[in-house]
This record gives structure tokens, C-alpha cells and sequence, in this order.
């Protein structure tokens, strides 16, 4: 199925790029290609890491070599059309380095205690991030620089965290497709806090799962430390990991003594918290449904009827968001499609995976399938489903449950009817490859 999905990823893109050329202006004459061009070259990169040696090395050394040049690109691309290393993205990370920059002649210390006195717990990460680099240089090249290695330990992680449901191949694979797809390739060149939050769910889904299998307290405290880390990030990101964590810890079939524990403590940690729970509820509900619905309209988010709206929003979720090819209004989307179209097809594999461990009780998957549907969930609900930077946190698990699966059928641990199979399998790309486009039309 992988390699299937590889070489309808190629033609579908390649189709689609074909036919919506035209509609592309001189303005960014130089940012459509550089899209097809990545595409071919994703696809090529797909191909080879399926014959290399599979090693943490080689994987550092691939994921390495292949950012750093699309990070040159896109921060090249940025620099071109709007004089900066932003990448089309000025409104937040302008913010940040404006507020670093006002920041950098404090001691470290009083200069996060001034930050908090006009802004909030949850908009301080990247804050520490950027500070001390600017006090080595004020560039946001620095910070391209610190991505570039961020993106190495992502993709070691996930292949750390891989190997505990799926072979050392596919843990592999998964690991080179999501870390070099244009869309995290784009936060890397960028001034924004995504990737390192990303970093920070992957390690501590990593050091959780590393605590189940060697009972090390060490590694529980790890990932704690990281998930209280998002905190200064997104904290309903947080919730929904420590939710996910203890639905995933009570449902499982051959818990030990300790998980128990660990059970119970999440669950009494969850009531002392709940009154925190509610009020980031209402932060995201905007006081209430009603008055959720007058701000999504006053934002022009809502589109015709509430409930086509919604449609929509819930399709995004399923298998998107779906990408825009060709936008002069919002150039980031451009970046994010050619990994955005893998994203897609790979929601045909990552849907029966959640079947499939749902019919098979595979308790240990639990946790990493409770949290993505719980954040779509919560987007769609928002009406924040078409928003890519929302839905980036439960990116990379998506990857993760479509690979397990893959690397099941295709070796064969699966049992099905596989001439039904592969029709099905055929139709599910044409209908994906369908819905891409007419999006594309609107």
C-alpha cells in the first residue's frame, strides 16, 4: 500500500498542478514551481529511503541534508519577495521578534517578568526560545539554524516512538515523510513557535511510551516535563495529552500495578485541574456557543449555512486540512500543499488503522488515536478546521497510525479480500485526488 500511495501521491500532484497552472499569477512567479519542485523531489526522497540502511544515522544525516536545503530555499524565496526570513508569515513572527527585541537588553529573568505583566502564560514560549538566541545574534536565520537540529530530533523520536508498533522499516519511513513535508519544512524556515511545539508532543508521547515498556520512572518525569512545557505553547494541547494518557492507561487490557497507579493519579489530577479545564474551554468557545457563532461570522469564517460550514469543517478534519495549490492571498498555503496532498492520502490508511485498533483492542495505540480525534474534534467544533497551524499538533501522530497500518497489510498481518481491497484502495485516491481539486476550484 505505501509504495501504492507514493506513486499516486506523484501523479495526482503532478495532475493537479498541471491543470491549475494557469491560474497562477506573475506576482510569486517563482513559488509555483518551487511547489511542483518539491513534490517531485519529495517523491524521489520517498523512493530512496525505501532501499537505504535503516539507522538513526542515516536518517539524521537524510533529514539533515534535505532540510537544509529547503530551508535555504524558502528563507531565499522570503527574502526575494518580501525582504525578510518571515516566509509570508510577518504577523506573529514580527510580534515575537519585536517583543525579543524590546526584551534583549534585560537580564534573562526580568525580561520574562516584563514579558508576563502585559501577556499571557500560554504566548511565552517562543519567547524562550528566541531570547537567548538573540543574544548570540538577533537574526531569525539563528532561529532557522536551531530548527534545522529540531527537526533531526523530531525525526529521531518519532522513530523511537515508532518502533514500539511497527518494524524498524516503516518506523523509518514514516519518520523521513513527515519530517521533510513541505508543511514542517515551512514552520522550520519560518519565525514561528510550531515546530519546536511539535517537538515537544512528540517527546513526550516518546518518554511515556519508553516508561511502559522499561518502568522508569525517569522517563515518566521526562515526559511530564514535556507536556507541562506546552503549557507556554497551547495548553489545551497539554489537556488533551494528559486526557489521552489516562483514557489510554484505563482501557488497557494488561496493566500493571504501576499503570493502575498511574491511572488513578491522572484521573485525581484531572478533577483538581477541572476548574483550569473549563476555563480553557471557555477561552476557546469565546463565552458560549451563541457567542462562538457571532465571532466565526464577524470573521467571515462561516460560509453559507451554519451546517454547510460545519460540513466542511468536519471534512477538513478527516482527512485534511485540505490544501490550496495556487493562493495569492495566503501564499503560505502554496508551501503547505505538496505535503498536505501526502497528508490526504494517507487519511485512507490512517482511518482503517483506527478501525483497525478499535477491532482489535490494540490498547497500546490508544493513547496516540484518542488524542488525534479528540483534537479534531475540538477544531471542528470551533469551526477552526481549515486552519492549518491548529491542526499541526496531531499532524505527525496521523502519520505514525497510517504507517502501523500500512506496515501491517503490507506485510501482510491483515487479513482481507485484497482484489476488493485494492479496488477500494483505487477509488478512495480518485475520490481524495477529486475533492483536492474541486477545493481547488472555489
Amino acid at each position: 500500500m505505501l509504495k501504492r500511495i507514493n506513486i499516486f501521491y506523484l501523479i495526482i500532484s503532478i495532475f493537479l498542478y498541471i491543470i491549475l497552472f494557469n491560474n497562477s499569477s506573475d506576482e510569486f512567479n517563482f513559488i509555483v514551481p518551487l511547489a511542483i519542485f518539491t513534490t517531485i523531489i519529495y517523491s524521489i526522497t520517498l523512493h530512496l529511503s525505501c532501499q537505504i540502511q535503516k539507522s538513526r544515522t542515516m536518517l539524521s544525516i537524510e533529514v539533515l541534508i534535505y532540510s537544509a536545503i529547503f530551508i535555504f530555499l524558502y528563507n531565499s524565496i522570503s527574502y526575494t519577495y518580501r525582504g525578510n526570513f518571515f516566509l509570508f508569515s510577518e504577523s506573529d513572527a514580527v510580534f515575537y521578534e519585536t517583543q525579543v527585541l524590546k526584551l534583549i537588553d534585560m537580564p534573562f529573568s526580568e525580561a520574562i517578568a516584563y514579558y508576563l505583566t502585559y501577556m499571557s502564560l500560554d504566548d511565552l514560549g517562543m519567547i524562550l526560545i528566541l531570547l537567548p538566541l538573540y543574544y548570540i545574534n538577533d537574526s531569525n536565520l539563528l532561529l532557522n539554524l536551531f530548527y534545522l537540529f529540531v527537526n533531526i530530533l523530531i525525526a529521531l523520536n518519532i522513530f523511537s516512538l515508532s518502533q514500539n508498533f511497527m518494524s524498524k522499516k516503516y518506523a523509518f519511513l514514516v519518520s523521513v515523510s513527515y519530517t521533510l513535508s513541505s508543511f514542517s519544512l515551512f514552520f522550520h524556515s519560518s519565525g514561528l513557535k510550531e515546530s519546536f511545539m511539535v517537538l515537544l508532543i512528540i517527546l513526550s508521547y516518546n518518554f511515556y511510551y519508553k516508561f511502559l515498556k522499561n518502568k522508569n520512572f525517569l522517563y515518566l518525569l521526562l515526559s511530564l516535563m514535556f507536556i507541562s512545557s506546552l503549557l507556554f505553547f497551547r495548553p489545551a494541547i497539554s489537556a488533551m495529552i494528559i486526557i489521552s494518557l489516562g483514557l489510554g492507561s484505563i482501557l488497557q487490557k494488561k496493566a500493571g500495578f504501576t499503570i493502575k497507579i498511574i491511572s488513578s493519579l491522572i484521573i485525581i489530577f484531572l478533577i483538581a485541574i477541572a476548574d483550569i479545564l473549563i476555563a480553557i474551554v471557555n477561552h476557546y468557545m469565546v463565552g458560549g456557543f451563541d457567542t462562538l457563532i457571532y465571532s466565526r461570522e464577524s470573521e467571515g469564517m462561516i460560509i453559507g449555512s451554519l451546517s454547510f460550514t460545519y460540513a466542511v469543517n468536519i471534512l477538513a478534519q478527516l482527512i485534511g486540512p485540505l490544501p490550496t495549490l495556487i493562493s495569492e492571498n495566503k501564499v503560505m498555503l502554496t508551501f503547505f500543499a505538496p505535503g498536505l496532498i501526502y497528508r490526504i492520502l494517507l487519511s485512507f490508511p490512517f482511518w482503517l488503522g483506527v478501525l483497525y485498533i478499535y477491532k482489535t483492542k490494540n490498547d497500546k495505540l490508544y493513547p496516540l488515536a484518542f488524542f488525534v480525534i479528540m483534537e479534531m474534534s475540538a477544531l471542528a467544533l470551533l469551526l477552526e478546521g481549515l486552519e492549518f497551524r491548529k491542526a499541526l499538533p496531531h499532524i505527525g501522530i496521523v502519520f505514525i497510525i497510517a504507517f502501523w497500518f500500512m506496515d501491517k497489510y503490507d506485510n501482510r498481518l491483515i487479513i482481507v479480500k485484497r482484489k476488493v481491497f485494492r479496488i477500494f484502495f483505487v477509488f478512495s485516491m480518485f475520490i481524495l485526488g477529486m475533492l483536492i481539486f474541486l477545493w481547488n476550484l472555489k
